[in-house]
């Protein structure tokens, strides 16, 4: 038996990095698993590699319609959804150009990391929580926050705040739907080893080690173990929390 058997599972962001690593790790562990990118073969490449227990379905984080038939391509192939792991978010190079101060920001990219961010973690659980209310099994929702939510810097004023909103949304959530069974929880990540960060930052993780109070860097690996214990059954007096996963960068900052 595995911790999230029977379970079904929907992972946005699911192609590569941290949605990839927490598809493979939620379908290990039992779930049947539903990975949705806007890159659509590598969304297929990583259900492939799952086999029969994963599908894969396209997904574009800014547009309303797309995530509509997401969840209800969900819906149709498994009859309901247990688990959501809201993991697209715009980041690496094409989210940091720009993304200064609140000065010197972008205003188009501020709004753009609002939409890929915030708005969509809204959209999905708005269309995807009247499912999970009336199967009438619970649930649980994981958002991905960062530890950029949870204080400020000289910079990142765009990527922070949407991530500080993530963390509210997470607790609205929680308390909204919390006694019909349906949890809510984010997860806070420091630094971690994707390859679109390390081709951006290839001494990336000697730089995070300046920072942290662990004797490694993070790896997705880190962050899907975190997502499949806030999925499973062990945490069902969980809700409503932000959990920082970042090697103990705030402690020592």
């Amino acid at each position: 038996m595995g911790r999230v058997d029977g379970k079904v599972a929907l992972v946005t962001g699911g192609a590569a990095g941290i949605g990839r690593e927490t598809a493979y790790t939620l379908a290990r562990e039992g779930a049947s698993v539903v990975v949705a990118d806007i890159n659509e073969d590598g969304a297929k490449a990583v259900a492939e590699k799952i086999g029969e227990t994963a599908s894969a379905v396209r997904f574009d984080a800014t547009d309303q319609q797309s995530i509509q038939d997401m969840v209800a391509a969900v819906i149709e192939r498994h009859g309901r959804v247990d688990v959501i792991h809201n993991n697209a978010a715009l980041v690496g190079p094409d989210a940091w150009f720009g993304d200064t101060t609140v000065i010197d920001t972008d205003i188009a990219l501020w709004d753009r990391a609002f939409a890929t961010n915030v708005r969509s973690i809204f959209l999905v659980c708005k269309f995807a929580l009247p499912h999970m209310v009336e199967a009438g099994r619970g649930g649980s929702i994981v958002n991905m926050a960062s530890i950029g939510g949870l204080r400020g810097s000289s910079g990142l004023t765009a990527y922070g705040t949407t991530k500080a909103a993530v963390v509210g949304l997470t607790r609205y959530i929680a308390a909204q739907h919390g006694r019909q069974g349906i949890r809510c929880n984010a997860i806070a990540p420091g630094v971690i080893q994707t390859q679109q960060l390390l081709d951006a930052v290839p001494d990336l993780p000697e730089q995070s080690l300046a920072g942290t109070a662990s004797p490694r860097a993070g790896l997705p690996s880190d962050i899907a173990n975190m997502v499949l214990y806030l999925a499973s059954d062990e945490s069902a007096f969980v809700n409503g929390e932000t959990y920082r996963v970042d090697g103990g960068s705030m402690a020592a900052g």
